[in-house]
């Protein structure tokens, strides 16, 4: 498991070579790296500072709007359907097969870097996953590996277990790979202790499953409560400003820094 400090302000980058040179880094997730586009050219998503500030060689998102990590009973792998709203096939198991789908036809390059940053929709709207929490993150994570896999995305119903088996493909399929997974933004529209509860859920199981993890609910610059009565960082307070959006991208530059090199420390920038 990545240890991460939380984050009080923000931080300037500091004056060294970044990690991703060279390399190329791959999004999954939902709308708040969605509305940075799929090339990553938009400013109100992170990605697009992010991109700016750590230069790898190639960065692409494949993350759609209104995705979740959690199934359906109905849900069916489809790399072809587009959807900015929750759907059945709108969730980051299909982003996984798109993305695979790309690399066998030659239109994407392998990643070095694979970054997942989803869990808004499943704290939102569970609803709409009436399953997410029918497992805990230790039953998801005490299952076989090759009975998990083995198994249809429509069995696959809580959020641990697509988790798990979403970073279980992605190992598979990209092994020299590293993965970092990002927890859920604070939002007006989810109240703090189902933000806690989806988030811990992903931390636990991926971290078990060997991804690095940023917890953006507690690392990150957007603060529901401010938001509650004041749009500082967000439009509507889910989704973020392009204000918002640079901020933001400068923690989860520090943190993946961090990872990259775990000697890497917050006193050695500056506060901006």
């Amino acid at each position: 498991m990545v240890s991460l400090l939380v984050v009080s302000g923000l931080w300037a980058e500091a004056a060294e070579p970044t990690p991703l040179e060279g390399q190329t880094v791959v999004l999954l997730g939902d709308s708040n790296t969605w509305i940075g586009g799929d090339d990553c050219s938009v400013p109100r998503g992170w990605n697009f500072w992010f991109a700016k500030d750590m230069a790898p060689d190639s960065i692409r998102s494949y993350a759609r709007s209104g995705a979740t990590w959690s199934h359906t009973s109905r849900t069916t792998p489809d790399t072809s359907e587009y959807s900015e709203v929750i759907t059945d096939n709108n969730v980051v198991y299909n982003q996984v097969m798109r993305l695979m789908e790309a690399v066998d036809s030659g239109i994407q390059t392998t990643p070095d870097l694979i970054m997942i940053a989803a869990g808004t929709n499943d704290a939102w709207f569970p609803q709409f996953r009436p399953e997410e929490f029918s497992r805990t993150a230790r039953e998801a994570l005490g299952r076989e590996v090759v009975e998990l896999l083995g198994l249809h995305p429509g069995k696959i119903l809580s959020l641990p277990e697509a988790v798990r088996y979403d970073l279980l493909i992605l190992q598979g399929r990209f092994p020299m790979a590293r993965i970092i997974v990002m927890t859920p933004l604070q939002s007006v529209k989810i109240s703090p202790e189902m933000l806690a509860d989806v988030s811990a859920i992903i931390e636990e199981v991926a971290s078990a499953t060997g991804a690095a993890v940023i917890r953006q609910d507690l690392l990150c610059p957007v603060d529901s409560h401010n938001e509650m009565t004041h749009r500082r960082l967000t439009t509507d307070g889910t989704h973020t400003s392009e204000e918002g959006a640079r901020r933001n991208a400068v923690v989860i530059a520090d943190c993946v820094r961090q990872i990259y090199n775990p000697r890497h420390s917050l006193d050695s920038l500056q506060l901006k």
